[in-house]
């Protein structure tokens, strides 16, 4: 009895020392390993920020998440490093359907550091991840992390992600035109289009500049034999000079949305919060622009309208580049020639569907420029005598409802650069008069507030407000907005900010040349469209932006160069 309860004990023993063993991880390699805490990792979607986006964890089985109001979004549990997709939801900059993919590599993303998805990351997914450094650089933001620092908190990579974005959508929307009848998806078409711009700017020379009509027509080249394989059969074969005519085509459509774009939002100027930055952007018109390029599908008709047969003959590389230019400014009698000198290679009903879509309808029309007493029309470069200039009168007329049934009122932005320094006014509210399509009045009414810098060689800057309402009306040329520019700067005389001596330095005397730029919008952001006389024919004017410490003018306006002679 003794011997087997000795037995029995010395079992107990070993037993307990055997799973003391496995319990300390010893004992065999097949032992379970201890338990991890769990990793959270949260990411942030951003072109502005994207709510209620999909993002697609593609190295995790393919799991998703949602966006929320400002893009955040949380990794699933044991994800750590997947390569990302983001499509849908809506942009909360312009309020539109997210229609673009956005891509981030496949990297290991870490607890504490929030990974941004933004179209500089698509880039990158191009790329791969060891080239985001040098991509930062060209793209002129060396030294700035694109995987992990918030387009919304920097001002320069806010305009730089916005910028690329539209490229690669308005080049993805020219593939799916391109592509009716064959099997490209939108998916597909955006992917094409965002290797072609990642190629690009990573063999530029220098910093990449994203409105170059160079590197765009480039783009729109690449993208296309990218896309080969999802094109007809009928484009296939011939794909090098398909390249080459949607490229002449397209191009300076595409040319033009980008340029509006990067003007709208170049030197933004970052509020107190990401929302506070919108509303201020949205203020000043810059949003117009963007939500106006990417509601856009004026390239996916336009290769539409080109028949096959069109498209493959290298013979029309030059017409076709003509066509673009055309509907690029909205210009329905350009358009009009462009398609008759390329004849059956374009669907007559189809470019008349694009001119209609491109023609300016509800929109104030300037019509010439009034200096010193001569009338010139709006042209980029002007030639006037007169020894001094005091103002410059715009003649303006109205077609249609311009305001969409809103007051007549805009905000207005001067901006001039002379004797080395650069002058720049905003005033918060010119009310305009029309009877019918003539302007009888244009007032600043009383209380408004006038804004001012002066850079260079002097420096000042004020925010005044006028006691009682200031005119702006001329009657030359049958009503026009009157910029005087000697009225601006005695305001700050005035108000003891420039000496009589300073106003002096900083009016225009000859013999001298200096750019000009004028900008308008609708109070409140509203979108006032402007069109130019060119030629007896109205063209969309160009988007122009004046900045003062305070304010922006953002919206179609008018840029040229003055020459004063005696």
């Amino acid at each position: 009895m003794q011997t087997k309860t000795r037995n029995i004990f010395t079992l107990g023993i070993v037993a307990a020392a055997v799973a003391a063993l496995v319990a300390c991880g010893g004992g065999g390699d097949d032992s379970p390993p201890p338990s991890q805490p769990s990793v959270t990792v949260k990411g942030k979607a951003v072109d502005f920020y994207l709510s209620g986006s999909t993002v697609t964890f593609l190295d995790c089985d393919n799991k998703t998440a949602t966006t929320n109001a400002t893009g955040d979004f949380t990794f699933p549990a044991g994800c750590t490093k997947s390569a990302l997709k983001v499509t849908g939801g809506t942009d909360i900059g312009t309020n539109l359907p997210f229609t673009g993919v956005l891509q981030a590599p496949s990297v290991e993303y870490k607890e504490g550091v929030t990974p941004v998805i933004s179209p500089l990351t698509t880039l990158v997914a191009q790329l791969g991840a060891e080239q985001a450094a040098a991509l930062a650089t060209k793209l002129g933001l060396g030294g700035k992390d694109l995987a992990t620092l918030d387009p919304m908190q920097d001002a320069a990579v806010l305009q730089a992600a916005v910028v690329v974005q539209q490229l690669i959508d308005q080049v993805a929307k020219t593939l799916t035109g391109l592509a009716t009848g064959g099997t490209l998806t939108e998916e597909a078409a955006a992917a094409a289009a965002a290797k072609a711009v990642a190629s690009a700017v990573a063999s530029a020379s220098g910093t990449a500049d994203l409105t170059s009509s160079a590197l765009i027509t480039n783009v729109v080249s690449t993208a296309v034999q990218n896309a080969q394989s999802g094109l007809p059969t009928s484009l296939q074969s011939n794909i090098a000079a398909v390249a080459a005519n949607v490229a002449a085509l397209a191009g300076p459509v595409i040319t033009s949305q980008v340029t509006s774009v990067d003007a709208a939002l170049d030197a933004i100027v970052l509020s107190s919060s990401p929302a506070d930055t919108l509303a201020a952007l949205k203020e000043a018109g810059s949003l117009n622009v963007v939500t106006e390029s990417a509601e856009s599908t004026t390239t996916t008709a336009l290769v539409q309208a080109v028949t096959a047969s069109g498209l493959t003959d290298p013979s029309n590389t030059t017409k076709l580049a003509a066509l673009g230019d055309a509907v690029s400014t909205g210009n329905t009698t350009a358009i009009d020639q462009a398609a008759d000198a390329l004849g059956s290679a374009v669907n007559s009903g189809a470019i008349d569907n694009v001119a209609n879509s491109v023609r300016l309808t509800n929109y104030l029309q300037l019509a010439n420029l009034t200096i010193n007493g001569a009338s010139y029309p709006i042209t980029d470069t002007i030639s006037v005598t007169g020894g001094t200039l005091n103002s410059i009168q715009v003649a303006v007329t109205q077609s249609g409802d311009a305001f969409s049934g809103n007051p007549s009122q805009v905000r207005a932005g001067l901006s001039y650069t002379y004797g080395g320094n650069q002058v720049d006014v905003i005033i918060e509210n010119v009310t305009l008069t029309f009877n019918g399509s003539q302007l009888v009045d244009a007032v600043v009414p009383a209380n408004t507030s006038y804004s001012f810098r002066i850079s260079g060689n002097l420096t000042a800057a004020a925010t005044l407000t006028n006691g009682v309402a200031d005119s702006l009306f001329s009657s030359v040329n049958g009503g026009s907005l009157n910029l005087p520019f000697t009225v601006f700067l005695s305001k700050l005389r005035a108000a003891g900010s420039l000496s009589q001596a300073q106003v002096d330095a900083l009016t225009p005397k000859s013999v001298s040349t200096f750019p000009v730029t004028f900008a308008l919008t609708g109070i409140s952001g509203r979108d006032v469209t402007l069109g130019a006389l060119v030629d007896g024919s109205v063209e969309k004017a160009k988007t122009a932006s004046v900045r003062t410490d305070s304010e922006k003018v953002t919206g179609d306006g008018l840029k040229t160069t003055v020459t004063l002679n005696p």
